[in-house]
């Protein structure tokens, strides 16, 4: 039975949201407090906010900025403090309500950027690192105005191809927990190429699951695609099974949730993915 918000409570014990944008993010809405909120009804026992940081300085599409207190502000170190601040103040106050909450950042990847996220490792004490690939050459693939603009550029196999190779090289740093979305050309990439980018992967993901071993970074089970009309999550179960049978960590949900009750969207169905432990693991 749902509430009257929609959110109906999870049948499932310790399962946790890894990858959830408030309103520090500009595309989303909610405060921290009404995801916690919603988290508890959602039965779950963990929570982790990863506000979008993205900073690529010649982006052409993806907005660089973080909204505080109502205001958007430039995507900077120092402008990310509150955001940290108030994760870590309801953390000790949901803790008092069996809610774990976490402190993560998804950082949008770009050529170059390792030495900024190495920087903000050093001054704020992260939970959890998430790298997402939102850009390709400096352009947005993943918005509504400018997934086109991208994408024309290149035939199916180079944008792939290009993808990938920027995937490879972000989860061989070892800078990052978990990579999000892994296939999140295709949330647009089926609109404008057809079936031709079903299996266009394929070339490319083996050395990926080998960059992902030898960073030691996972693989997210992100429900948002079925949220978004798809059959199934990213990346498809074809990645997530060959992932597994190649050795990669495979065992963070995230719902991607940019509204308070789309936190642990789907998870009834997605947490079967992730039997072994969906928790941070603390003693």
């Amino acid at each position: 039975m749902s509430d009257n918000n929609g959110i109906t409570p999870l049948h499932v014990e310790g399962v946790a949201d890894y990858h959830c944008h408030c309103d520090y993010s500009i595309d989303a809405e909610g405060s921290i407090e009404q995801y916690c909120e919603a988290a508890i009804k959602r039965n779950l026992a963990e929570i982790c906010f990863t506000t979008h940081y993205d900073a690529n300085p010649e982006s052409n599409g993806t907005a660089e900025y973080i909204r505080i207190n109502g205001e958007n502000k430039p995507v900077t170190p120092d402008n990310l403090a509150p955001y940290v601040d108030h994760v870590r103040a309801a953390a000790e106050r949901f803790y008092q309500r069996g809610l774990s909450v976490k402190l993560g950042l998804e950082m949008g990847w770009y050529t170059g950027c390792e030495e900024s996220v190495i920087r903000l490792k050093e001054r704020y004490d992260f939970d959890y690192m998430l790298c997402g690939m939102h850009e390709l050459d400096d352009q947005c693939l993943c918005c509504r105005r400018s997934f086109e603009a991208c994408f024309r550029r290149y035939p199916v196999e180079e944008m792939v191809g290009r993808y990938f190779e920027q995937l490879t090289h972000a989860a061989a740093t070892g800078l990052f927990d978990n990579i999000a979305h892994a296939d999140y050309y295709l949330k647009y990439g089926r609109k404008f190429y057809g079936e031709a980018i079903e299996q266009a992967h394929e070339p490319y993901i083996d050395d990926l699951f080998l960059a992902l071993i030898a960073g030691e970074t996972g693989l997210e089970i992100n429900t948002s695609a079925v949220r978004q009309g798809g059959h199934e999550y990213y990346p498809r179960m074809q990645i997530v099974n060959a992932a597994k049978k190649a050795g990669v960590e495979v065992i963070r949900l995230g719902s991607d949730a940019h509204h308070p009750n789309q936190v642990g969207y789907d998870f009834e169905a997605a947490v079967a993915l992730v039997p072994d432990t969906t928790l941070s693991g603390e003693e």
